[in-house]
């Protein structure tokens, strides 16, 4: 790599580096309510990696290094890896054969910015190596061509999300000369990197919405042009580099951004303790202590699983048929392939209490691993959940103690207790069911015990994290 690909302010970094009194963190930021994470930058090295393959950790790739067998292998082990990007400019030279294939080929071939004539606004320069401006105008073909380039990521599910680096609000660099843009110039800068996050947004959540997206800078600068905040809830977060540890970003820490449940707002601190002291601020959900890009260096903080970007095995589909009123104390349910190691931590079931008029049942769910093409060993089983009669068909779900799954069989139960008849399960398609009876009061059977086969394939289904 020939430059670190992250600078969001060079004017804020340095006065921060020149800071010499240590800054407290105030009362007001000392309990953040979101479990923080380590993360680190893996730009040049992938040495360390393997430090940040747990639930939670994250990566964020190089720009040639994406698919490494370390970053695979960490996200088989639970890190989130992201793809680093940079959508908003592009290199004078060569840098890899994964640079080229983004921007479309060798230099001369991404459009750039046309103002005020066209290719001259650079943002970067240093050790032999400019880069140029991209055309983020609204509707561009570049920014078409950096939507398609992303909307493939999402759909091939080798990385879990893009680091978009530059793109923001407004652009911070010397060189970028920002501040004696014209003011309709900006504009347009501005909202065409406000419609990039929308269109990925949009693709994301018909494609993939576990897939994530951060920035690494701003969009509040509504003191001078608010225009920027449009993109805030189009993003999971951004990222705060080396910035100066204050109120005013600690403010912009903790605001909300997108609405898809997986918040995710990096901090970079120039030592352990800051990024130590990050870890407090609230809002913030991972911290990274990196001032050389070149290799991740330990993780400044310890890992918290996060269940905010669940995925599932069994069937998510509602099956056509009810059954009848189930009987009390009796286990039914179906078996699934889970193909990646896993942590458990909640089962669902598709029920209703159309089986009575009156009345009410106790249902548990109830996992099992898989014996021989029948239920085993029980290897977790829920609190009670009370189906109610005439309840309207829906997901009920039904939190487990967090269970380690290696790859492999298991079968999703449910264990229903008196009264009998009440509550409805769904059921159809091929022959994949098993049954028993066994007293509710007492809890599910350890192992399973002998039972009978069934004609469907329920709907049921479990959450889990990857790794554990």
């Amino acid at each position: 790599m020939r430059r670190s690909g992250l600078r969001l302010s060079a004017l804020l970094i340095a006065l921060a580096a020149s800071t010499a009194v240590p800054v407290a963190v105030p009362d007001a930021a000392a309990a953040n309510t979101f479990p923080t994470n380590p993360m680190g930058f893996a730009y040049a090295s992938t040495a360390n990696v393997s430090q940040y393959g747990h639930p939670a950790g994250m990566v964020v790739t190089g720009r040639c290094n994406r698919y490494a067998p370390e970053f695979q292998t960490a996200r088989g082990n639970g890190a989130e890896i992201l793809a680093y990007l940079n959508v908003a400019e592009r290199g004078d030279s060569r840098v890899c054969a994964a640079d080229e294939e983004f921007y479309g080929g060798p230099f001369g071939t991404t459009p750039l910015w046309p103002f005020p004539t066209y290719g001259q606004r650079k943002n970067f320069q240093g050790n032999n190596y400019v880069t140029y401006l991209t055309d983020m105008r609204v509707g561009s073909a570049w920014v078409g061509q950096a939507v398609a380039y992303i909307e493939n990521l999402m759909r091939e599910d080798k990385v879990d999300g893009v680091f978009l680096d530059v793109v923001g609000a407004r652009l911070w660099s010397g060189l970028s000369d920002w501040r004696n843009w014209p003011q309709d110039e900006k504009d347009r800068w501005t909202d065409g990197n406000v419609d990039l996050v929308r269109r990925l947004d949009a693709k994301r959540r018909a494609i993939n919405p576990r897939f994530i997206i951060v920035n690494n800078n701003l969009w509040d600068h509504s003191t001078t042009n608010p225009r920027g905040l449009a993109a805030e809830p189009y993003v999971d977060g951004i990222c705060l580099e080396h910035n100066l540890f204050d109120a005013e970003h600690f403010r912009l820490a903790g605001k909300p951004y997108g609405n898809l449940g997986h918040r995710r707002v990096i901090a970079v601190g120039r030592t352990q303790q800051e990024a130590v002291d990050w870890a407090g601020v609230q809002g913030v959900t991972h911290v990274s202590s990196q001032t050389d890009y070149g290799q991740v260096p330990t993780p400044p903080v310890g890992f918290h699983r996060l269940t905010d970007r669940p995925k599932t095995f069994g069937r998510t589909s509602v099956a056509a048929n009810s059954s009848g009123g189930m009987t009390a104390d009796q286990k039914r349910g179906s078996m699934f392939t889970l193909t990646q190691k896993a942590t458990v931590f909640r089962l669902f079931a598709y029920l209703d209490g159309g089986g009575s008029t009156e009345g009410s049942q106790g249902v548990r769910m109830v996992l099992y691993r898989d014996s021989g093409g029948v239920p085993g060993a029980r290897l977790a089983q829920s609190p009670i959940a009370t189906i109610v009669a005439g309840l309207n068909g829906r997901w009920v779900a039904f939190n487990l103690p967090p269970t380690a799954l290696d790859p492999g069989a298991y079968w999703i139960m449910i264990h229903t207790g008196a009264t009998g008849g009440v509550a409805r399960n769904r059921g159809d398609g091929a022959a994949n069911w098993y049954s028993n009876l066994d007293t509710f009061s007492d809890g599910a059977s350890n192992p399973f015990g002998t039972g009978w086969t069934g004609s469907v394939t329920l709907s049921v289904y479990a959450n889990y994290t990857v790794g554990y």
